[in-house]
């Protein structure tokens, strides 16, 4: 369509490249977010593709990201051009540069360019080469890439019904891609999400910290603020997005500040939790990644919400934290019922019953309880043929996410029932010691609908793992209860931290991992050595041959 063509000046990217700035702090930013933690547990991108959709291509000569590049595609006519910013953005995620190193440095990678030199191009290219990363589609020979990543945008309402957006959405609904959108740099005023697609539903939208310095305690000053154009609660979280020292062309380093760089982090960081589940056999659904990433994430200063508002307008569900993903993913998945302190699940739920999750243990007043609630806009389309593909809002279920205290199953004491959003967020402190339930209920949908969701939870007192005895600490202590009930079954402070039904080598693993780490506060615990670990692991082996000929 005409409407759609767009011109340089029209094109917004969604970055600040400071070039006359001192050496800056991938080397920090990567660590902040503790993605080493994840390394240490041996998740370092391995298996996981992401492709960056950008103006123009990534340099994949650049010795920080030329040894994971697996190829490109050219969505327009005319000569490959490249950009420092494409190579930023992608080198933000997967560097593997042994200073500045990405979150996900092994993980492969592929670029798109979206524009010609003469800077012209369409929301028809985006969508195409949307659909050719996440159907796998020309060079990529049927091989989807897990995260599609984008930091570009352009002028127009953010109220998710341009066909880009509606693109995205289809793709992460349909073709099960974890997508993740720069919020935007035209903060620090509430109501500056502007364009396209910042308004699209299903994928992550990400907002930076860190205001032109490495203190990521805070918002930037230009990091975008909601709600979006139609009322919804973005960004969704947000990462280190100041001083960070990335690949640019011809070999160099510099150092950039946006929303560009703050979101191939949290890309990195779903392919880590993506490589994750593929070496459990644990579902990598979207909504899973979304929900668990959320639920994981530390509030900042200043966060807030309301029981129809489920996210804070300039954080979202606050900063990501993969050590406290980690511990929330790896869990495993949980059916509604009688469940443990943290958990996750993807499950189903229609208009006639509630599903209703039961925390397995007596609360203590003061504990704080997350729980995030993530499920898609359905998108329809006209054709399967995505250069002429007409993309349709289909419809929007309405989803709420309660907690109860189980003697009255009647009367939620929290609530998140926004009635616009498709993510519901409790963030919650736990008034008088109890027992206590989640709920997933829905509250308004197709007739007949049955809609697919992810749900992730966590209390404080159970989000590290290894520490049966509740007393903050993994110590000997922890130790001595698993190995008492060894091969048996039991409850969390028996040893049983993944909540199936045997104590084993998974929950020795989990323990062993969090070895001396300690709470409050969480995600800020210190990660044992990998030398460490294996004389930990070594003096239980010894142990538990003591126990077996015993």
């Amino acid at each position: 369509m005409a409407s759609d063509k767009l011109t340089a000046g029209l094109l917004c990217v969604f970055f600040l490249l400071i070039l006359a700035a001192p050496a800056g702090a991938l080397d920090v930013a990567t660590p902040y977010v503790q993605a080493d933690f994840m390394w240490n547990q041996g998740y370092t991108g391995v298996g996981v593709e992401i492709g960056i959709i950008d103006l123009f291509l990534a340099d994949n000569n650049h010795p920080a990201i030329a040894g994971n590049y697996l190829g490109s595609e050219k969505f327009v006519k005319g000569a490959a051009w490249y950009s420092s910013h494409a190579t930023s953005v992608i080198g933000a995620a997967v560097s593997q540069d042994p200073t500045f190193r990405g979150p996900a440095f092994n993980a492969g990678w592929w670029t798109g360019q979206t524009t010609k030199r003469s800077s012209m191009t369409t929301l028809r290219t985006q969508t195409v080469a949307a659909e050719t990363f996440g159907q796998g589609l020309r060079s990529l020979n049927g091989n989807p890439v897990e995260v599609l990543t984008f930091s570009i945008g352009v002028a127009g309402s953010s109220d998710g019904m341009d066909q880009w957006s509606l693109g995205l959405d289809h793709i992460v609904n349909t073709n099960g891609r974890t997508i993740t959108l720069a919020v935007g740099n035209d903060g620090p005023a509430g109501d500056s999400i502007t364009g396209r697609p910042t308004g699209a539903y299903n994928v992550i939208t990400v907002g930076a910290t860190g205001n032109f310095s490495e203190d990521y305690t805070r918002v930037a000053d230009f990091s975008s603020r909601g709600p979006t154009d139609d009322g919804r609660s973005k960004p969704d979280i947000v990462a280190p997005g100041s001083m960070i020292h990335l690949p640019v062309l011809n070999s160099n380093w510099s150092d950039g500040d946006g929303t560009s760089f703050a979101t191939p982090l949290v890309a990195g960081g779903a392919g880590l939790l993506i490589g994750m589940g593929q070496d459990l056999g644990y579902t990598t659904d979207p909504k899973v990644i979304k929900s668990v990433l959320l639920n994981s994430a530390d509030k900042l200063d200043g966060w807030s919400h309301t029981s129809t508002q489920p996210l804070d307008y300039a954080q979202g569900a606050g900063q990501m934290n993969l050590r406290d993903a980690y511990s929330q993913y790896v869990s495993g998945q949980l059916d509604p019922g009688t469940v443990p302190g943290v958990g996750w699940d993807l499950q189903e739920v229609t208009g006639s019953q509630e599903n209703l999750y039961f925390l397995d243990m007596l609360v203590p007043a003061g504990e704080m309880l997350t729980a995030t609630l993530a499920w898609d806009r359905i998108v329809s389309t006209d054709t399967e043929d995505i250069e002429s593909v007409t993309y349709s809002f289909d419809h929007l279920d309405n989803l709420d996410l309660y907690l109860y205290d189980i003697d009255d199953l009647n009367n939620p004491i929290a609530a998140s029932i926004s009635t616009v959003d498709n993510v519901e967020h409790i963030y919650f402190s736990i008034p008088e010691t109890g027992r206590y339930a989640i709920g997933v209920k829905m509250a308004g949908a197709v007739l007949g609908d049955l809609e697919t969701y992810g749900l992730a939870w966590h209390l404080t007192t159970n989000v590290l793992f290894g520490d049966a005895d509740l007393n903050g600490f993994v110590d000997d202590a922890d130790l001595s209860l698993l190995l008492a009930n060894w091969h048996l079954s039991g409850d969390w402070s028996q040893g049983n931290f993944i909540g199936d039904s045997i104590i084993d080598d998974a929950d020795l693993s989990l323990l062993l991992a969090n070895w001396g780490a300690t709470l409050p506060p969480m995600g800020l615990t210190p990660v044992p050595e990998p030398a460490l670990l294996s004389l930990l692991a070594a003096g239980a082996n010894l142990i538990l041959l003591k126990k077996k000929h015993c």
